[in-house]
């Protein structure tokens, strides 16, 4: 029986690591398609894995976007979104405590944190201008760090950003409220299932076996997805009352575009209306039929939006009024 046991694990142990092998093939052969490499820099505080796109490709004045991910995910989730932009620089980077980007314990996760190693990261990158993109957790990211480096920030994109509480409270809000489970945190390969359901309302296929590998990849990180959150919660709890994170939106001058799917039930919709009222110089768009990750939902038509949004800001707004649609 012992030995029935032992050839099982050994059996199930080779089939993973077989699944992992085919799993990181796919990866590859996604991210040669959208032009971008894997590469690796430390600062003071972190070993940084990011993707950048391949320099032989580009000019050299090419704008730089950096793009930020969410919480609990890594930067993969742009890549077939990156792909739409082969005129500019891309720079995908791991956030701490993320994908292989390095964690400690003892740091505390939140956006200020967070803003200031980013900072050391571009820094040691040598990049001196460059538009913000960031999703949900990345976006709270971005508007900390075009509030605190706002002379380094062309434009800041807010995808279903966290940082705001939505006049409407989010699914996530209520479940959190009632000391449920975390949606967003994988204990089992089935949560996996049940992850994508509850943050995408327009899931894309995924092929085998890239379910059961994020499942597992997840699941071992759990521990670490734990502290963050409640970081990044303790952060929400103490400006409910402070009213500090709407400060600082009202401080930001650079130009924001503000994307968001209509069926969010992480950070509700609602939250767009406040980004518009606090921001100085933004403007919004939403999407139909599309929950918390638009660049995952609808990569092509996500990036169409932003690269409007961008393109545009080199059009002097008082020669030619530009106004982008909007969802009312």
């Amino acid at each position: 029986m012992k030995l029935l046991i032992l050839l099982l694990s050994l059996s199930l142990t080779a089939c993973a690591d077989w699944q992992d092998a085919i799993f990181e093939l796919g990866v590859e052969a996604e991210r040669s398609m959208s032009n971008l490499s894997e590469h690796s820099i430390s600062t003071d505080d972190h070993h940084w894995v990011y993707l950048e796109t391949n320099p032989e490709s580009i000019r050299p004045s090419a704008e730089v976007l950096i793009m930020l991910h969410g919480f609990a995910v890594d930067k993969d989730n742009w890549i077939r979104f990156a792909r739409n932009f082969p005129n500019y620089k891309v720079i995908i980077p791991d956030l701490p405590g993320h994908g292989e980007t390095s964690y400690n314990a003892e740091l505390v996760y939140d956006f200020d944190n967070q803003a200031a190693w980013l900072n050391n990261f571009v820094g040691q990158l040598g990049l001196e201008k460059f538009h913000l993109i960031g999703n949900s957790m990345g976006g709270g990211i971005a508007a900390f760090y075009a509030h605190a480096y706002s002379d380094k920030v062309s434009s800041i994109t807010l995808m279903d950003a966290a940082g705001v509480h939505p006049p409407e409270a989010s699914q996530l809000q209520k479940i959190i409220e009632n000391n449920e489970p975390n949606p967003l945190i994988i204990r089992t390969e089935s949560d996996f299932d049940r992850l994508r359901e509850f943050a995408m309302e327009d899931q894309p296929f995924l092929p085998w076996p890239a379910s059961a590998v994020l499942a597992r990849k997840a699941m071992a990180r759990q521990e670490i997805n734990d502290k963050i959150f409640a970081d990044i919660n303790d952060y929400a709890e103490q400006v409910k009352v402070t009213k500090a994170n709407l400060k600082l939106l009202e401080e930001i001058q650079q130009p924001a575009f503000i994307l968001w799917g209509k069926e969010d039930r992480a950070l509700d919709v609602s939250s767009v209306a406040v980004f518009e009222q606090h921001l100085a110089n933004s403007t919004s768009f939403i999407m139909e039929g599309v929950g918390h990750g638009p660049m995952i939902e609808r990569p092509v038509e996500s990036a169409e939006l932003v690269k409007t949004f961008i393109q545009q800001l080199k059009i002097s707004y008082q020669d030619i009024p530009v106004k982008l649609a909007t969802d009312d």
